[in-house]
C-alpha cells in the first residue's frame, strides 16, 4: 500500500521529513513503526525515504519490543515513529527498551519522531496539543498565588485573614478569589481527611475494549473508594484506579464484583500498599441519597452509599 497519498502522512512527512533525512544523513538507518498507528507513519517514512536513495530499513515493535526485527537495527541511527505523545508513558518504555539494546546491537543513535507531542519529548514532531488552561500559570500573579495557597491551607479563612497575610484590602481580596472562580481557575470545597477513616490503598491497572472502560469511567466516578481515576494510552493498562479502603476485604469486594464481573477485560493488575502520601484528603460525592440506590447498580460489602 502507498501511505504517502494518505493526507495525515502527508502532513507527518512535511513536518518532520527534512529534519529526519538530515538526521539519517549518509549513515545506514532503520525506521521502527510503534503499534498500533505509529506503524502507519513510519512506514510512509520509509517510504518517502526510500525514494530519496536512502539506505534505510523498516520494522515495527509494541512498546514492550515485541516484533523487532533486531538485524534490521543493528549498526544503524533509529528512528522510532508513533502517532502521538498524550502521556509520555510508551515514548519513556520505547526509549528505554532502545538504549537497553544500544550497546549489543552497537545502535548509532537513537531518536523519536512524532504526529503530535504533548508533552514535548520527541526530537521531531509536527504539532503539539493545546495545553488546558489549568496547565497555564502565566495568567496568575503573585498576589492570586499566595491567595489560592492561603485558601489550600484553610479553606475557611476570611478575607480579613488573607488580606492581613499578603498585605491587601479584604475587598481586594475578595474581588480577586471571585475573579478567580469565575474563571473556574480556584474551587473552594470540603475534604474528607483520608487518615482518619481508611487504613490502606490500592492501585488497579487494567486494559479493556474501549466501551467496557466508558462503563467502568461512569461507574467509578462516583464510587467513594475512588480518589483518582486515569484513562491512559501505552503499556499494559488504559484505565488506572487509586483506591483507599477501611480494610482489604473491602477492596477484594469491590474488585471482585465491580472489575472481574466485566467479561471483557484483558488485564487486570493490583498492588496493595499503605494511605496515599499524597494526597491526604479526597472529595467524596453526593452519597447521601435518599432513594438508597448506589449508582454503580451493585452493592459492594458495606458501601457508604447505604448509610
Amino acid at each position: 500500500m502507498n501511505f504517502l497519498n494518505l493526507k495525515p502522512i502527508q502532513k507527518f512527512i512535511d513536518g518532520v521529513g527534512a529534519k529526519v533525512k538530515k538526521y539519517f544523513g549518509k549513515d545506514k538507518g532503520c525506521v521502527v513503526g510503534l503499534e498500533d498507528d505509529g506503524v502507519f507513519y513510519g512506514e510512509g517514512l520509509y517510504q518517502w525515504l526510500s525514494k530519496k536513495d536512502k539506505k534505510i530499513t523498516f520494522t515495527t515493535m509494541d512498546d514492550a519490543g515485541k516484533g523487532l526485527e533486531e538485524e534490521k537495527v543493528r549498526g544503524r541511527k533509529i528512528l522510532l515513529v508513533d502517532n502521538d505523545i498524550i502521556t509520555g508513558r510508551a515514548y519513556q518504555n520505547t526509549m528505554n527498551l532502545m538504549m537497553r539494546k544500544k550497546e549489543k546491537l552497537k545502535i548509532k543513535d537513537i531518536k523519536f519522531a512524532v504526529l503530535c507531542d504533548r508533552m514535548h519529548f520527541a526530537d521531531f514532531s509536527v504539532e503539539d496539543y493545546p495545553m488546558p488552561s489549568s496547565w497555564d500559570l502565566k495568567s496568575l500573579d503573585r498576589i492570586d498565588l499566595e491567595i489560592i495557597k492561603a485558601l489550600s491551607q484553610d479553606g475557611r479563612k476570611t478575607f480579613v485573614e488573607i488580606a492581613k497575610e499578603i498585605g491587601l484590602t479584604p475587598v481586594g481580596i475578595k474581588n480577586r478569589v471571585e475573579r478567580l472562580m469565575k474563571k473556574e481557575i480556584l474551587k473552594i470545597q470540603g475534604f474528607l481527611n483520608t487518615e482518619k477513616f481508611y487504613s490502606i490503598s490500592a492501585a488497579v491497572g487494567l486494559d479493556a475494549d474501549p466501551n467496557t472502560i466508558s462503563k467502568l469511567i461512569k461507574k467509578f466516578e462516583n464510587c467513594p473508594l475512588v480518589y483518582s481515576l486515569i484513562k491512559i494510552s501505552g503499556g499494559h493498562h488504559n484505565l488506572i484506579l487509586d483506591i483507599v479502603a477501611p480494610n482489604q476485604q473491602r477492596i477484594t469486594d469491590l474488585i471482585e464484583k465491580q472489575i472481574r464481573a466485566e467479561p471483557k477485560i484483558r488485564y487486570l493488575e493490583v498492588d496493595l500498599g499503605e494511605l496515599p502520601i499524597k494526597p491526604k484528603t479526597h472529595s467524596l460525592p453526593n452519597f447521601v441519597d435518599q432513594s438508597k440506590k448506589c449508582p454503580c447498580q451493585v452493592k459492594c460489602n458495606e458501601c457508604e452509599y447505604f448509610l
